[in-house]
């Protein structure tokens, strides 16, 4: 069987993803930390990790293939002010910026590290990606996931109701 024409990538499954990872960060805390199971071997963190990046990637894969086929990203600013922050630091300086939904989703594909923050009440977990830029750039982005998808959903509702 031969595919003909694009990737076909509904803003109904992108909904879908976005409250799966929604899920999944507000479980961690219960799940990880408080369970009724025993987990001495790890394997059910481990199976955690696992969904929770593929859910990321997936919903960041979704979302690029939707913005390169036409979804304008351009102002979607406006609703990641809530999730995050993202800091690029070169040989000369370090500095932070507002970013879009791309963004996020460039950063999430390309992160060379994903770790978890558990702080405070970690209720909303941090979600820490690293990486390397072009040239001796390094960037860190800091964020909530589950504000993320929370944000994704409005932006969603607002800007594409079909």
């Amino acid at each position: 069987m031969k595919l003909e024409g694009r990737h076909t990538v509904s803003l109904t499954g992108i909904r879908a993803l976005a409250i799966e990872c929604h899920a999944l960060d507000l479980s961690a805390k219960e799940l990880l930390f408080f369970p009724i199971h025993r987990d001495d071997n790890g394997l059910t963190r481990a199976t955690y990790d696992e969904l929770l990046t593929s859910k990321m990637l997936a919903l960041a894969i979704a979302l690029r293939t939707k913005f390169y086929q036409g979804v304008p990203y351009k102002g979607t600013e406006k609703y990641m002010d809530h999730v995050g922050f993202l800091e690029i630091q070169t040989k000369t300086m370090t500095k932070g910026w507002k970013f879009t939904i791309k963004d996020v989703c460039d950063k999430i594909i390309h992160a060379d590290t994903v770790t978890r923050d558990f702080k405070g009440d970690f209720s909303r977990p941090l979600t820490v990606l690293a990486g390397n830029g072009p040239g001796a750039a390094t960037w860190i982005m800091g964020f909530s996931l589950s504000n993320f998808a929370d944000c994704l959903l409005w932006w969603l509702n607002e800007e594409h109701e079909a």
